[in-house]
């Protein structure tokens, strides 16, 4: 573009060019933190307990963490096909005094991601249940959902998630229920502290022998 400038000794108009402003570098796409998932410690399937394994998830940063969602999210639905992808089973198991808006899981991990304070590096507990072979799975996921209730979720939060290979074709890893009982308690008010109890050597200790108590009752421990 050009603008006519008038000279005061002169009639004749001179044509002076207009600077074009200086083109603004793009900014490099700011890229997202990579965020860290939950570490594991596993006591796995062993002589002492070939039924079970108990793994606990903690973080090691307070920042820029992966949620449990993805992970839970995962478990729901372990396969890509949209009618045989989904677990067997699948519920919540919660506190008397939940509010019951925490029964949808997804609500429930997504709220629990959202409200877990930085300083907070415990994330849940899973125990895994092999059920026996020669039983209908349905009957050993309700032996899993009896203990689980009696022994976690009067305080927490418990998501089961039952993975029988079988009915959707495939041999797999043999039926199993994951147990899975999220570190903070909820009550009226919503989540409490993390339970480091829940989240230890003791609390690994505490549920086994709280299994093997519930396998007695029902006739099926030694």
């Amino acid at each position: 573009m050009a603008k006519r400038v008038t000279s005061k000794t002169s009639t004749a108009l001179a044509i002076v060019p207009i600077s074009q402003p200086a083109s603004v570098p793009s900014a490099d796409p700011v890229s997202e933190p990579e965020l860290a998932k939950p570490r594991v410690f596993i006591h796995d399937v062993c002589t002492d307990h070939p039924d079970l394994s108990y793994s606990r998830y903690w973080w090691d940063q307070k920042h820029d963490r992966e949620g449990i969602t993805p992970w839970i999210a995962k478990k729901l639905c372990p396969g890509d096909d949209p009618i045989f992808g989904h677990a067997a089973k699948a519920e919540v198991l919660l506190p008397p005094t939940a509010p019951s808006d925490y029964m949808d899981v997804h609500f429930l991990t997504s709220q629990f991601d959202r409200t877990l304070p930085s300083f907070e590096k415990h994330a849940m507990v899973q125990m895994k249940l092999f059920l026996d072979q020669q039983e209908a799975w349905h009957i050993g996921y309700e032996r899993v959902r009896s203990f689980a209730r009696a022994h976690f979720a009067a305080t927490h939060p418990v998501i089961l998630i039952a993975h029988v290979p079988q009915i959707v074709g495939l041999e797999g890893n043999g039926s199993h229920v994951h147990c899975v009982v999220l570190s903070r308690g909820i009550n009226v008010n919503g989540f409490t502290p993390a339970c480091t109890t829940l989240c230890s050597d003791r609390g690994y200790r505490k549920a086994l022998a709280a299994w093997r108590k519930h396998l007695k009752a029902e006739g099926k421990g030694a």
